[in-house]
């Protein structure tokens, strides 16, 4: 049995155009052929199938019967068949002879006292047959009849007149082909025909705040022939009988100021003219007098991936729109260091955005930036990352060098491990004969991490270079007073090629992302000592090596330390490469023993713990407490200056889970965090359980206990 695509048969008796009377049956046949055996669908080019559409399809025809058709049926239906090898469709137009649709919806102009002149659409549908004319009809909105004031309307567009005064009408419109009179499209609102206007549409209270509303409403249907001049508001204490002027605008909204907080009001607006006034629209609802709570949130949506990408020294800026009510307060953190305004760095917040601009940037300036909003409807932080684009680091070393021959060799390098935020395009290589001190160009555009150098002078010795060095190691504090620290590092692990030749120092206060340089000549030794600090401020450190191709990558920074005397007994002891021991204060160690979690509901839980056993020479003056949903990567400090060894956690989302941690602070800082196990916010006991057995009671109950930190004692 061959394949083959499906193939609709068509023979003699075949018609593609189908015309039937309103309350006939369409029935549509088609015959097909294809292996496999295809599978038939039945659509409609312009709307859905209808479900009186009755389908029945073997593996060679298909018939769709429709019974009683109405000019809703008419259209053109889709035949379409497919298998493995293909498709094939054919199309029907199928027209209903019947009466019009509804026309289109209607609207109106030009109301004055006594008249209206309406006007309206064609209808979509018309029933297969021309449409002769229209049928107008109004109603006075207190009776159930209509009364017929043109019948045979031949244009879109009537005038009503004689109609009585102040007295609200419906309006309705239906267009007649040969079939008959078709539906009708009726007003949804009545209408009043008087000289002022209509009352204006929707009142809408836009906004509160503590002490003022702020409203909107749209324009009148009709202005009563002539045109509207301004709005009145008005508005009474709930209770009250009284509506007092609130104020008057020509625009469509309005701010109602002085109200008094925490109390219910209701509002009206009426649209004047040169008549008089209109009826009064009231507002929806009452509305009481508040400042709402909205929680807060930014919108990244201008930040494309979050991603901020931008070249070493010149200037970026994250602009964010924000929102919340009350105004949301904002902090800005670079990883986890809290930004200040520094000569680089400018922070600027309104209550719907806020902007960090850096200028000067620097490749340190990389990194996960954290926007936290917070106000009395809750906390949100959200996350920026910039790329810095710098000066490549130093290839890996060492260089190797190989194929040495009278005029040439062969060296190889690894690529750095710092790209400076992207990728290299290309190496500088450049060679130095031994006794001068001049470097000379090989080849400014080297693709791969190897090159062959050729004419090289027999028996001369070269230096090659294709860096500057790697950086110092770490510095490390070992010395400090009120106003001085000693700091020491080794020597770069690769030179570059070329004999390091002195030492920068930079210094930075832990508040600011600005870096300092400390020396005006580099120093020649790995240790120097920082002067004229300020006591009580906590600084970091870091330095840069320098050889003839120029300066390595700054090292990795210092643990911060704080300037002051040394203090007591209480030192916290270091060895570093067993060399040598020095003491330095500290900030405390992690609380001893576990975080206890108890009383856990839907939206609290209550934390207690134990005090550090190392309390880094200082006294601990207060504890900081965190969250974390599992779900995010950031932390959330929920109380910052926690004064006693237990916390209760409020505020948190139902069925979330958490994981909560706990910081010991003393003079130096805050300690190490002591961790809990993740906990999910929900109520025990909140449901009723069977048990089929005792042994399924003991272990559900045993798994509770856990929970509960085997709040219960069982015998069984």
């Amino acid at each position: 049995s061959m394949l083959s695509a499906p193939e609709i048969d068509i023979d003699a008796n075949f018609k593609q155009t189908h015309i039937v009377r309103a309350g006939a049956s369409i029935r549509l046949f088609i015959a097909f052929s294809g292996r496999p055996v295809p599978t038939a669908v039945w659509s409609k080019a312009d709307a859905n199938l209808s479900l009186r559409a009755d389908i029945q399809t073997t593996d060679s025809f298909s018939t769709l019967t429709v019974e009683e058709c109405n000019r809703n049926d008419a259209g053109k239906y889709v035949f379409t068949v497919e298998n493995n090898s293909g498709s094939k469709s054919i199309t029907f137009t199928v027209k209903v002879l019947d009466t019009p649709g509804p026309p289109g919806p209607i609207t109106f102009k030009d109301v004055t006292r006594g008249s209206i002149t309406l006007m309206w659409d064609a209808p979509v549908l018309d029933g297969g047959s021309r449409i002769h004319h229209y049928i107008v009809e109004k109603r006075e909105a207190s009776r159930r009849s209509w009364q017929v004031v043109s019948s045979k309307c031949i244009r879109q567009i009537f005038k009503v007149t004689d109609l009585a005064e102040g007295v609200p009408y419906y309006y309705r419109v239906s267009a007649e082909n040969e079939y008959g009179v078709g539906e009708p499209c009726e007003l949804t609102e009545p209408v009043v025909a008087t000289e002022e206007p209509a009352p204006p549409k929707r009142l809408d209270i836009v906004d509160t705040t503590k002490s003022s509303v702020v409203l909107a409403w749209l324009k009148p249907d009709h202005d009563g022939g002539s045109r509207v001049t301004g709005y009145l508001l008005e508005m009474k204490q709930k209770g009250s009988e009284s509506w007092i002027q609130a104020g008057q605008t020509k625009q469509l909204t309005f701010t109602v100021e002085g109200l008094v907080e925490n109390t219910e009001y209701e509002f009206r607006v009426k649209a004047k003219n040169d008549a008089g006034y209109s009826e009064p629209r009231e507002a929806f609802s009452s509305v009481i007098i508040k400042e709402p709570q909205i929680e807060p949130t930014a919108d990244l949506s201008e930040i494309s991936r979050q991603l901020i990408t931008c070249k070493a020294g010149s200037t970026f800026t994250i602009d964010i729109p924000i929102s919340g009510r009350p105004a949301p307060k904002v902090t800005w953190k670079l990883e986890e260091m809290r930004l200040k305004e520094t000569e680089r760095v400018t922070i600027k917040t309104t209550k719907d955005r806020t902007t960090l601009t850096v200028k000067d940037s620097m490749r340190g300036d990389s990194g996960k930036y954290y926007l936290t909003l917070e106000n009395t409807a809750g906390v949100k932080t959200f996350t920026v990352t910039v790329v810095v684009i710098g000066r490549p680091g130093p290839v890996t070393g060492p260089i190797e060098i190989s194929s040495v021959s009278a005029e040439s060799c062969v060296l190889t390098w690894k690529e750095p491990e710092d790209d400076g935020g992207s990728d290299i395009t290309n190496y500088i290589v450049e060679k130095r004969e031994s006794g001068t001190t001049a470097w000379q160009l090989v080849n400014s555009s080297v693709k791969r991490t190897q090159i062959k150098v050729t004419h090289l002078t027999k028996y001369q010795e070269y230096s090659f270079r294709v860096i500057p060095p790697s950086p110092p190691s770490r510095p490390e504090v070992y010395s400090v007073s009120a106003t001085a620290m000693a700091i020491r590092w080794e020597e770069p692990y690769h030179d570059g090629g070329s004999k390091v030749i002195g030492y920068w120092v930079e210094k930075k206060e832990r508040n600011t992302i600005l870096w300092v340089k400390e020396n005006k000549v580099p120093c020649c030794e790995c240790n120097y000592k920082v002067t004229g600090l300020v006591e009580g401020l906590e600084y970091q450190f870091r330095t840069y090596a320098l050889n003839a191709a120029g300066v390595s990558k700054a090292s990795e920074a210092s643990r911060p330390v704080v300037a002051q005397n040394p203090v007591g007994k209480h030192f916290s002891l270091a060895a570093n490469n067993n060399t040598y021991f020095h003491l330095y204060p500290d900030s405390p160690g992690p609380c001893a023993g576990k975080i206890t979690v108890s009383r856990v509901t839907e939206e609290k839980c209550t934390l207690a713990w134990n005090i550090p056993e190392e309390d880094g020479g200082a006294q601990i003056t207060h504890y900081i407490v965190e969250r974390r949903e599992t779900s995010r990567l950031h932390w959330v400090i929920v109380e910052a200056e926690c004064q006693t060894l237990s916390h209760v956690v409020t505020k948190l989302i139902k069925n979330n889970e958490y994981i909560f941690r706990v910081r010991a602070v003393n003079k130096y800082g805050p300690g190490v965090p002591l961790e809990t196990e993740p906990v999910i916010a929900r109520n025990a006991f909140s449901e009723c359980y069977y048990f089929h057995s005792a042994s399924e009671f003991v272990e559900y109950f045993s798994q509770i206990n856990n929970l509960l930190n085997n709040f219960f004692f069982f015998t069984f």
